[in-house]
C-alpha cells in the first residue's frame, strides 16, 4: 500500500533539493499573493536557506480572472537578479506565464517551478507522490515522439474532435525536474505539451473536466473552433457562462494556445484542474496566451481545460487511446 500524503517539509525538500537542485549562493524568488499556501511558502524558503541560497518572498496583488497573467512590474524587475523562480500565486499564473519569464528561460538565465493556482493538498498528496525520476524519463520519450510529428488529432466519445498542425519545435516537458538554466517544471507535475500552430486548429472541444477558473461542469461545455479560434461556447450552468464571458470579453482569449497530455499516474481525479490536467491519460486544451510556447499571441489569461478519456493521434500513431497512454511501439 502506498501512503496517501507526505508532510509539507518533506514535499518542500523534494522540490528544493532534488527537483530544482538549489545551490549555495543562488538567488531564489518565491512569488506569492493573498491566496498562496503559506505553509508551503515558508517550508520552501527554509529549504533554500538551509542550502545556503538567498531567498526573497515577493508578494503581488491577487488578480481577477481577466488579469490572471498580469505580473507586478516591481516583481518582474527582480527576476533580472533571480536564478531560481518559484511561482506560488494562488489566484493566477502571472509569474509562470509572463512573457518576461519566457524570455529569461529562452536566454537560459533562470530556471522555474510553477506551483500556481494550487492548494496545499496539491503539494502533499496525489501527484506529489509520483516517482519523479520515472515520470521525467517517460516525459522525455513522449516529447521525442511529439517533436517528430506534424499533426495532432484529439477525439473523445463525448464529442471532442479537433485537429491541428503542431509546433514540434517547442515541445515542453513538465515532469518535475528543472535543475539547469532554461528549464521549467511544475509541482505537482507530469505532462508534455506544445502548441497547435496559430490559426490552424479546427473542430470541436467538449470540456467534461475542470479548468482554469471553473469546476468540473455538471454538463459538458461544447466549444466550436475555426481558424484557431473559439467561435462559439454552448452549455448549461455557471461554468459554461464563465468560460463564454472570458472568451468573448478578454482580447485573444479565444485563441487555441496549447495541447497537453497528462502522464502522472498518482494524480487524483478530484475536480482540481491543476491536479487533473497532469493525471495520466487526461488531455488539456488551453485558450489564450501562447507566448510560453514560442508563438505570438499575448493575452491576460491562459485557460487550461481538462478533457476525459481522449484518444490522441500524432500523424498515424496513437499516443493515447480512450484515456490509456500508449508510448510503446
Amino acid at each position: 500500500m502506498t501512503r496517501a500524503t507526505i508532510d509539507v517539509a518533506e514535499s518542500a525538500d523534494l522540490v528544493g533539493r532534488e527537483l530544482l537542485a538549489i545551490k549555495p549562493g543562488e538567488n531564489v524568488a518565491i512569488v506569492i499573493d493573498d491566496h498562496s499556501a503559506m505553509e508551503m511558502v515558508h517550508a520552501l524558503a527554509a529549504v533554500a536557506g538551509s542550502v545556503g541560497a538567498e531567498c526573497a518572498i515577493l508578494h503581488q496583488p491577487s488578480r481577477p480572472p481577466e488579469r490572471k497573467n498580469e505580473l507586478s512590474p516591481m516583481i518582474e524587475a527582480a527576476f533580472e537578479r533571480t536564478d531560481v523562480l518559484i511561482s506560488l500565486t494562488g489566484s493566477g499564473g502571472a509569474p509562470a506565464y509572463a512573457a518576461s519569464v519566457k524570455d529569461l528561460l529562452k536566454a537560459k538565465r533562470i530556471r522555474t517551478m510553477s506551483m500556481v493556482m494550487r492548494g496545499l493538498d496539491n503539494f502533499i498528496s496525489g501527484g506529489a507522490l509520483a516517482d519523479y525520476q520515472a515520470l521525467y524519463a517517460e516525459g522525455q520519450r513522449l516529447a521525442a515522439l511529439w517533436a517528430a510529428g506534424r499533426t495532432m488529432h484529439i477525439t473523445t466519445e463525448a464529442g471532442t474532435d479537433i485537429a491541428a498542425p503542431i509546433g514540434s519545435d517547442t515541445v515542453v516537458i513538465e515532469c518535475g525536474y528543472a535543475t539547469e538554466p532554461g528549464k521549467n517544471a511544475a509541482f505537482s507535475d507530469g505532462e508534455v505539451s506544445s502548441r497547435p500552430l496559430e490559426g490552424e486548429a479546427a473542430g470541436t472541444i467538449v470540456i467534461d473536466g475542470p479548468g482554469t477558473g471553473i469546476a468540473r461542469p455538471a454538463t459538458p461545455i461544447r466549444v466550436e473552433v475555426r481558424g484557431g479560434r473559439a467561435v462559439s461556447v454552448t452549455g448549461e450552468g455557471p461554468e459554461a457562462e464563465h468560460l463564454r464571458h472570458i472568451l468573448e470579453t478578454v482580447p485573444d482569449a479565444d485563441n487555441i494556445a496549447e495541447f497537453g497530455i497528462g502522464l502522472n499516474g498518482a494524480c487524483l481525479r478530484n475536480g482540481s484542474f491543476q491536479e487533473e490536467k497532469k493525471a495520466r491519460g487526461n488531455v488539456h486544451i488551453a485558450f489564450g496566451d501562447n507566448i510560453y510556447y514560442g508563438d505570438t499571441v499575448r493575452c491576460p489569461v491562459h485557460l487550461d481545460m481538462v478533457i476525459y478519456r481522449p484518444t490522441v493521434r500524432l500523424d498515424d500513431r496513437v499516443l493515447v487511446e480512450d484515456g490509456i497512454v500508449r508510448l510503446d511501439p
